[in-house]
């Protein structure tokens, strides 16, 4: 099912929670809605569920206009960020209760129930309770109950909020595998550009109500739609600098970082992120001010002249607080905005 917004908002007395929207979603896509708390993420979903009456903008699934369509005539299946399990209901009863709800009789919803655990990979806790399962197994049961209706639409809001890191990976894992095993078309709203990047096929960062980018995670985190976006996505985060040209060379506190480039004369603001330096003898000399191991690798803070940045390396590297080594950047990995913070070129 292809989802289409136009203009959506939803304004709330001044403020503009969802402020004229766009965004086409292809069938069988699962899309993240990324951003801080109080972007507008949630109350995107909300509209496109019907549980909250846009004050601007269509929604339309396929075809058909629903923007004011009744939740309960969307096709839509809606899992929360609580679950909303029937504690005093067995995981069987859970998942059967909006067929019979519906007028199924018991022994069709039963088998329809049984058919869409073992998808999730629940059908040997049927007779538990949801007391009895761990936070994941209690998600894929809900998300169980959302696609036992078989809707057209999945709507996960904030879906990995209560699981502890650990578990968090493997959950998001099993919802991709379950998403593209029911081929529906699925929309994801979470805070963490981790979760979104790792599962999405594409990402719509939102700020203050206001779609900022939508994009596939790979290009969007290479070619940044803003100074926002570029902030947001990636950990270690971005290094913020600023860089003068002059003569097409590009310089940071004084410091050559790239010869060559095409750009206008002038001062900017830029960023690198901290896998986009590499150990370069010949390069910019700097000094180890601290490390954090990261497992796989080293992030050592240092000072680009006088201003903080965090460069990664591979954890072989010996190294030690006091300790001098030379830098690169890596060609194109200079992202460099505008006085609106909009990305004008990587050098």
């Amino acid at each position: 099912m292809d989802i289409r917004i136009e203009n959506l908002t939803k304004t709330y007395g001044n403020l503009n929670a969802v402020d004229h929207m766009n965004l086409c979603i292809k069938d069988g896509e699962l899309v993240g809605l990324l951003g801080p708390s109080g972007c507008g993420k949630s109350t995107t979903l909300f509209m496109l569920s019907g549980l909250t009456t846009p004050t601007e903008g269509k929604i339309y699934f396929g075809d058909k206009d629903v923007t004011s369509i009744p939740p309960e005539d969307r096709e839509i299946g809606l899992v929360f960020q609580n679950y909303a399990l029937y504690p005093h209901m067995t995981v069987e009863d859970n998942i059967t209760f909006p067929l019979i709800n519906r007028g199924m009789k018991k022994a069709q919803a039963r088998e329809e129930a049984f058919e869409i655990a073992k998808v999730v990979k629940i059908d040997e806790y049927m007779k538990r309770r949801p007391s009895e399962l761990s936070g994941g197994q209690q998600q894929r049961v809900a998300i169980a109950r959302a696609l036992v209706k078989k809707p057209q639409v999945l709507l996960l809001d904030e879906p990995l909020s209560n699981l502890d890191a650990k578990l968090r990976v493997a959950t998001r894992e099993e919802i991709r595998r379950i998403q593209q095993e029911v081929k529906i078309t699925t929309i994801f709203v979470t805070h963490d550009q981790e979760e979104a990047m790792s599962i999405s096929d594409r990402i719509a960062v939102m700020k203050t109500g206001v779609l900022q980018q939508y994009e596939v995670p790979q290009t969007m985190y290479l070619n940044p739609a803003n100074s926002f976006v570029a902030n947001f996505l990636g950990m270690p985060e971005i290094n913020n600098i600023e860089i003068d040209v002059k003569d097409g060379v590009i310089t940071a506190n004084g410091i050559v970082l790239r010869k060559g480039v095409s750009l206008a004369d002038g001062h900017y603001k830029a960023g690198i992120r901290p896998e986009s330096f590499f150990v370069d003898d010949n390069g910019a000399i700097l000094e180890v001010n601290n490390i954090r191991m990261t497992g796989r690798d080293l992030l050592i803070f240092t000072k680009l002249g006088n201003t903080n940045v965090r460069v990664l390396v591979h954890s072989y590297m010996q190294v030690a607080v006091g300790d001098k080594f030379g830098v690169s950047v890596r060609d194109g990995h200079i992202l460099v905005f505008d006085d609106n913070e909009m990305l004008i070129g990587r050098f």
